[in-house]
């Protein structure tokens, strides 16, 4: 009775595997390593739709007949690498029956039940280069741009600020008028350089592929100590590797722009930013300060004034099907809190 029951539960567990093998929306490839070189061995139906083979086709050909030329040699070092027990991610360029070259990123290791095989799944990122290379883009035209603020206005403003001070001085035995006339712009001065010194911070190009997301962020958010003479934290708990990638450049982003805010309007001697991670339950990231404060019932006004960038800021995180929370009282500081689903949620809420 007992060796029924198994038998029964293993042909249930193969019948899933197979469904989850045949529909899974991302290609997989079961691969033979105990033939040189090594050979395909089963595909999926999403293989067979992107790569434009037929199973009956592509089954016994080398794995690599599907990478590009170039690609070839990264390709058998994950062989080797998998052979030796290592899993290993890479992008790569594959080629469809057609000839049309794609940028992928693939994921392999050993069957866990026969050595002598190795589970291959490969992913068409042609989008995501796309939005890289915009995001790329877009990084390059705001360097440009910070670089010219800085290398113009901004030094234009602090020679004349420099050439004040003597005035400043002989001020001292003029009329009260005049006293008041250079207190008054260097006030103006002083505003004015501070403001284009936030804008070439917030303008700088951000780092995340060369740092990675959380050293990109501790260094964001030490400079943003750094240039507002006040006490700016970031506090990790949980896996920093359980962070999803999408969720990275949007992420990074509003906290920016949330220090932006603090810098302008919150006169706080110190900040916190802190993540909370954990794989199977949301993420929750909040921006905290020790300010003036507000009343949020302001916030409405502040859109109608054209104040939007607590506007774009929750925009940006509905995006990701997350939710953004502003709690805050006059003279008792502001927290921004930030909710997003785990990724898979994520993604479905964004497209709903």
């Amino acid at each position: 009775m007992v060796t029924n029951q198994a038998d029964s539960a293993s042909q249930t567990g193969g019948r899933r595997y197979r469904h989850l093998f045949e529909h899974a929306p991302i290609c997989i490839f079961v691969v033979d390593l105990a033939v040189s070189p090594a050979a395909i061995l089963e595909v999926n139906q999403r293989a067979e739709l992107v790569y434009g083979y037929p199973a009956t086709e592509v089954v016994g050909l080398p794995a690599d007949h599907l990478v590009a030329e170039e690609a070839m040699p990264a390709a058998r070092t994950i062989v080797r690498q998998a052979q030796q027990g290592q899993p290993i991610t890479a992008e790569s360029i594959h080629c469809r029956r057609d000839g049309t070259r794609f940028p992928v990123r693939v994921i392999a290791a050993l069957d866990p039940t026969d050595n002598s095989h190795m589970i291959v799944t490969v992913e068409d990122i042609t989008a995501e280069r796309q939005r890289r290379s915009e995001a790329e883009a877009v990084a390059s035209e705001r360097l440009r741009i910070a670089q010219e603020i800085h290398d113009g206005v901004a030094q234009n403003l602090a020679g004349l600020r420099f050439k004040l001070a003597p005035w400043s001085h002989l001020a001292d035995a003029a009329s009260p008028e005049l006293r008041a006339a250079l207190d008054e712009i260097q006030g103006v001065l002083f505003v004015a350089i501070a403001d284009i010194r936030r804008a070439i911070f917030a303008l700088r190009p951000v780092e995340l592929e060369a740092l990675g997301f959380f050293s990109a962020l501790a260094q964001l958010v030490a400079d943003f100590g750094d240039q507002n003479q006040l006490a700016a934290r970031l506090d990790v708990s949980g896996p920093q590797n359980s962070l999803p990638a999408a969720y990275e450049l949007p992420l990074f982003r509003v906290i920016q722009e949330g220090l932006n805010n603090i810098s302008q309007h919150a006169r706080a001697n110190s900040v916190l930013v802190r993540f909370e991670l954990d794989p199977a339950h949301d993420v929750a990231v909040s921006v905290h300060d020790n300010g003036r404060g507000f009343d949020p019932s302001q916030l409405d006004l502040a859109h109608h004034a054209g104040h939007f960038g607590l506007r774009q800021m929750r925009e940006r995180i509905l995006a990701l099907g997350g939710t953004l929370d502003v709690h805050s009282a006059t003279g008792h500081g502001t927290e921004l809190l930030i909710t997003l689903p785990p990724f898979a949620q994520g993604v479905n809420h964004a497209a709903d």
